[in-house]
């Protein structure tokens, strides 16, 4: 089977039962406290058994990119390290961000002179999240479980961590705060507008009606002969939805972006206020479960066809000339 009948036939062997939207956590709209984490923090100033398993972290994963202390610049950044802290969301966030001088970087490592600073940070960026996230996902500091993640900031190549408005930022390089945590009323919610949360129940009320689309196309195409011309309108409809849910979650994570850049605001930028309300109510959780129904389905209609999983075009691009340089 070819064609789109056979990624109609990997998109219901990748069917799945999503329950009903799931209310997650979310610091953005917690009540500070009087101090930071004592997990991490002594009064204001980081641990230094903290500071030093990160950097020794992120040395021995680029061993074999020399010059690490010349091109790189590391924070701690995000609601972690602010007087937000003990919001109730599962394992504690640790975002650490690298900022990175391009320019030292390929003169350390000229396999990568032909990329553009927002190439390799793709690149890197994919090789972080295989190979170092699942090892550092569950990292006991103190008596907290936390989850800490990496990431080559993409949007300069210089080592200026303010340029993407931070809500806070504390160099493990210099070991002194960029972006000092702000003071907050204990109701954050009352900083932001009406109309900021009526887009967010928008956006609710949008991944239910994609949800219980899913669930009625699911349970007729169960009901019907696989191939037939109801099947395939089903299937079709199916993958169309999924598709709405994917651009909406995209939407919602990748707009965040924006809110930190020199063309946002930062944390109180609408887009990151609509991502936060996103995983609070729960719309985070669905868009992404159906968003992956979908990434399966192609991932195995992929390997039916071709044998691999198919790089997107960037990806692709990205591959060629690292491996002309070699």
């Amino acid at each position: 089977m070819s064609g789109p009948n056979a990624f109609y036939e990997r998109l219901t062997e990748s069917l799945t039962e999503i329950p009903d939207p799931v209310h997650g956590g979310s610091g953005y709209f917690s009540k500070p406290s009087h101090h930071l984490d004592p997990n991490l923090f002594d009064g204001t100033h980081l641990k230094p058994a903290v500071r030093a398993w990160i950097l020794r972290t992120l040395r021995e994963f680029f061993l074999v990119t020399p010059g690490f202390d010349q091109w790189a610049e590391v924070w701690l950044a995000g609601s972690g390290i602010t007087y937000q802290w003990e919001a109730d969301r599962g394992n504690g966030d640790l975002d650490v961000l690298l900022g990175v001088d391009y320019a030292q970087f390929t003169h350390y490592n000229d396999t990568y002179a032909g990329l553009s600073s927002e190439e390799t940070a793709k690149y890197v960026n994919e090789s972080l999240r295989n190979a170092l996230w699942p090892k550092t996902a569950n990292t006991q500091i103190g008596d907290r479980t936390y989850e800490v993640t990496f990431y080559w900031n993409a949007a300069h190549g210089v080592k200026d961590i303010t340029a993407i408005n931070p809500y806070a930022a504390y160099s493990l390089t210099t070991d002194t705060w960029t972006v000092p945590p702000p003071k907050l009323p204990s109701d954050p919610r009352s900083t932001y507008p009406d109309s900021y949360f009526g887009a967010a129940r928008e956006d609710e009320h949008q991944a239910k009606r994609l949800l219980d689309r899913y669930r009625f196309l699911s349970a007729s195409l169960t009901a019907l002969t696989k191939g037939s011309p109801p099947w395939m309108n089903n299937a079709a409809a199916l993958r169309t939805t999924i598709a709405e849910a994917t651009t909406l979650f995209d939407a919602i994570h990748l707009g965040r972006r924006t809110a930190f850049s020199p063309q946002g605001t930062g944390y109180s930028d609408f887009n990151n206020f609509r991502w936060q309300a996103a995983k609070e109510n729960g719309t985070i959780h669905t868009l992404r479960q159906l968003k992956e129904i979908g990434a399966t389905a192609q991932q195995s209609t992929d390997i039916a066809l071709y044998g691999q999983v198919i790089d997107d075009a960037q990806t692709a691009l990205i591959k060629a000339a690292l491996w002309s340089q070699k």
